[in-house]
């Protein structure tokens, strides 16, 4: 039953005056809409919404950043939450998304940035459109994992059940035991939060497995010649999304030969995999504001050193890896 602690994270109280409703879906903002100089659309983790970004939204706000951070179709305050949307809606509603911001908002730059279910969902946009009126994209512990090949016996399983009893909603309380940040406090109010989904559909769990895998197909074929400037971040203490699946990738010699040539890679020893929202969440985001400046000028930072030896050689902590 490990597919019960699949992705996602949060940290929410109740919904703020920054909200809107934008093509049906909700959305929240941080941050000076006419001075800025970067927007960043945020894109939540599975079972999350957009006040999961407060805490780096308003990190960047300070750097006169915009944050952008939508419900996608199926959670947060958006009808229909907790029912399941394919990938391909998702793609269509982030596609319109980055046309509307970039029509009302021409002259500034754009960057997406995806956490989780939301990295693997923007890792599928940008390999299949390459040529999105973006600056770059921000993968955060992205849920990028082979779950079918790795896991058959359960992912045939998942998909059996699910197409019998789809509305069925199940608790992964008592199955796994698993910590997605040292966040204690933050992780009190996720516990509590009545808009993130505590129970999901089966329909749902069997969907985001679904969407992981292609997510990893995606994930191969982008990063041998990446069509836009990309910064995956990788926490080492990750226990809700495997490490291995995404090493594999990195690994292959024509995917190795662009870390830090065509893509940057920065892995956090210390972070968790919910890492924005870590006691030392603001670290994390203050590299996402280096590398938004000057992508060219960050090796500097000892995350970006030798980050795949780290990410091989490091403890591992999921069940899975």
């Amino acid at each position: 039953m490990i597919f019960l602690s699949i992705l996602g994270c949060t940290l929410t109280e109740n919904i703020s005056d920054n909200e809107y409703i934008s093509n049906d879906l909700n959305e929240l903002r941080w941050g000076n809409d006419n001075t800025s100089s970067v927007i960043i659309l945020a894109i939540h983790g599975y079972n999350d919404y957009s006040k999961s970004f407060e805490q780096p939204a308003n990190f960047f706000k300070k750097f006169n950043f915009l944050t952008i951070a939508i419900d996608l179709q199926g959670f947060g305050k958006n009808p229909k939450s907790g029912e399941w949307y394919p990938l391909e809606s998702h793609i269509k509603d982030l596609k319109n998304q980055i046309i509307k911001i970039k029509k009302a908002y021409p002259q500034k730059k754009i960057y997406l940035m995806g956490e989780s279910m939301g990295g693997a969902i923007v890792i599928s946009l940008i390999n299949s459109t390459k040529d999105l009126p973006i600056d770059g994209c921000i993968l955060i512990a992205p849920a990028i994992w082979n779950f079918k090949e790795r896991n058959f016996f359960k992912s045939i399983t998942l998909n059996f059940i699910s197409k019998v009893l789809p509305n069925l909603t199940l608790d992964g309380k008592g199955f796994v035991d698993v910590q997605a940040s040292d966040n204690l406090a933050m992780l009190k109010k996720l516990s509590e939060d009545p808009l993130f989904i505590h129970k999901p559909k089966l329909r749902s769990l069997n969907g985001i497995t679904i969407l992981m895998d292609q997510s990893f197909v995606d994930a191969k074929n982008y990063l041998k010649d990446p069509s836009y400037n990309t910064l995956i971040l990788v926490p080492i203490n990750d226990q809700i999304v495997p490490r291995k699946p995404l090493i594999e990738i990195l690994k292959k010699p024509d995917i190795k030969k662009n870390i830090g040539q065509k893509f940057d890679l920065s892995v956090h020893v210390n972070s968790y995999h919910m890492m924005l929202r870590d006691l030392n969440g603001d670290l994390i985001s203050n590299e996402i504001k280096e590398w938004i400046l000057d992508n060219k000028n960050v090796s500097f930072l000892n995350s970006f050193k030798n980050p795949l030896e780290t990410l091989i050689n490091e403890p591992y902590y999921h069940i899975l890896d």
